[in-house]
């Protein structure tokens, strides 16, 4: 008998035990509050580089625009002008917009010409791709602008394209025939 007595006993504490739920709602909150941080802290960075993108197509458009009515030219504006054109436009990030910003304004006389590959080669800019050329009047302008954006979430690179570094590049690109000015 005492050695069902002592079964009893034992099977009686782990019923009690099953049965207190005090701590149940922190114990959960300790398994899911991880999770729960890294996704509320995934999600606002991936609206910052939404932002960012709009922002920098926005910049870029207007700044192109400049071009594109003959307000810009070779001969009055050069790329250190231009690039402060466009971060003249990004507004909230114009104090680091200098040092993060790359542009490229290339000139073609057809649309067939235009290349579609991005100047990043093996996870770094390929600066020897990069120039900037504003042509007359009725040609054809690729404007491009890549703006390094350093990532703080893990796995958030894995859709965006990145440098070697594991910094982000956002990038607007403008195409159009300048205005016969």
């Amino acid at each position: 008998m005492t050695s069902s007595m002592a079964f009893f006993t034992v099977r009686k504490r782990l019923q009690s035990l099953s049965r207190n739920q005090e701590g149940a709602a922190a114990v959960e909150f300790a398994l899911i509050a991880g999770p729960l941080v890294f996704l509320i802290c995934a999600c606002i960075e991936l609206a910052l580089v939404i932002l960012l993108s709009v922002s920098l197509d926005n910049a870029t458009d207007v700044a192109s625009r400049q071009i594109r009515t003959g307000a810009a030219t070779s001969g009055n504006t050069s790329l250190g002008q231009f690039k402060q054109k466009v971060c003249d436009n990004m507004g909230w990030l114009s104090g680091s917009c200098m040092s993060s910003l790359k542009v490229d304004v290339t000139t073609y006389n057809n649309f067939s010409e235009i290349p579609t590959a991005d100047l990043i080669k093996n996870g770094e800019f390929d600066d020897t791709k990069f120039k900037f050329n504003i042509g007359g009047a009725s040609k054809i302008q690729l404007v491009r602008a890549y703006y390094e954006w350093p990532l703080i979430t893990p796995f958030l690179n894995a859709g965006l394209t990145t440098l070697s570094n594991k910094d982000a590049v956002i990038t607007s690109k403008v195409v159009f025939r300048n205005e016969p000015f």
